[in-house]
């Protein structure tokens, strides 16, 4: 048994904040501030983008004057978002992945689709991943349809199982690449997060330095901040604090991560959070777990079930937005995932060394 302990916590200025966004951002700033994300260094980010790294800077500091709040810290010549500039990511991913669809749509009204197919995605990985595929995929076949579905994992592979998607983008168990075909593209880790008061918070490595390991177990009497039960992160996270003989007080869940962040930045429980929510100047220090806790990131597909040539050449192009995203652990392509590569990159000119 798990105890829950609800807390009430009033979401209004997060709402107001995405509705500000929406009324004063366009498109081409949302590609401007995703590329400061991801690339996390203006001048790699203007590159990407074309533009010079002055109009780059100057584009930032404008959208920050106008807003009046920071949206990232400079540190060792790194861009990181701060909790603001998170929800003002979280917004521009949505707004690019809006203007995807929309011209899909438009497109539809004078074009004769041949053939469609449907892919699951999660409302931040997943979206973020499949807005970078979808317009090369679009230039090679536009006339394939995607139609999209949006939710969290658990409810994604039951629609998988229903055949009401055909691929899936998100993390995984061990247990799931069991029941599923996994093209796995990345290892992502599950950082605790524990709030600087706390007495065990001394034990973590400086902000610059590796995170330090540590036994779970050794917070067995801390209440948890958790992940929501629709997330392959709650799977991960109580499977390995089952192991332990851990029945953690849980005193907030969300499925969001946003207010999974905010929740143990406001100091109410330790909690697990990938490394990009990882940031110094939190007011918290962050552990490795012994082993670490990680799971797989790819596309997932029913098996016995092969996949069409367009939907390989889906697959495919997740797999290689995934070599530019910022992942710690890196890239780890499975045998499914190298077959797609071997299939396609001569004739798209891309292979994981380039």
């Amino acid at each position: 048994m798990y105890t829950i302990s609800k807390i009430y916590v009033t979401t209004k200025e997060l709402i107001h904040y995405k509705l500000m966004m929406r009324c004063v951002m366009n498109t081409k700033a949302c590609e401007y501030i995703v590329a400061i994300a991801e690339k996390k260094n203006l001048s790699a980010a203007a590159a990407s983008l074309g533009i010079s790294q002055p109009t780059l800077s100057s584009f930032l500091s404008n959208t920050e004057r106008n807003l009046k709040q920071t949206l990232f810290t400079r540190q060792k010549k790194e861009f990181v978002p701060t909790p603001a500039g998170q929800i003002y990511l979280e917004a521009c991913r949505e707004i690019i992945q809006v203007k995807n669809r929309t011209y899909q749509s438009m497109i539809s009204l004078s074009s004769q689709y041949t053939d469609r197919f449907t892919v699951g995605v999660t409302p931040h990985r997943g979206s973020t991943v499949f807005s970078k595929a979808f317009a090369q995929f679009y230039r090679r076949y536009p006339n394939i349809y995607i139609d999209i579905k949006e939710g969290y994992l658990v409810s994604l592979l039951q629609a998988l199982d229903n055949h009401e998607t055909d691929l899936v983008l998100g993390s995984v168990t061990k247990e799931d690449m069991i029941t599923y075909n996994v093209m796995q593209n990345s290892i992502d880790e599950l950082y605790l997060c524990v709030p600087d008061f706390h007495p065990l918070a001394s034990l973590a490595s400086p902000p610059t330095a590796p995170k330090a390991q540590i036994n779970v177990e050794r917070f067995q009497d801390t209440p948890f901040v958790m992940w929501g039960p629709d997330t392959t992160n709650r799977k991960v996270v109580l499977g390995r604090l089952s192991e332990v003989g851990m029945e953690p007080t849980i005193v907030y869940e969300s499925n969001n991560v946003l207010l999974i962040d905010q929740m143990i930045q406001g100091g109410v429980g330790v909690g697990f959070l990938p490394d990009a929510y990882c940031r110094p100047n939190q007011h918290r220090v962050y552990f490795s777990l012994n082993p670490p806790l990680t799971c797989a990131i790819g596309t997932i597909y029913r098996k016995n079930e092969p996949l069409t040539r367009p939907q390989r050449y889906f697959a495919y192009l997740i797999a290689k937005a995934q070599m530019f995203s910022v992942n710690p652990w890196g890239v780890d392509f499975n045998e499914l995932t190298m077959e797609l590569v071997k299939e396609f990159e001569e004739e798209d000119g891309w292979t994981p060394d380039n």
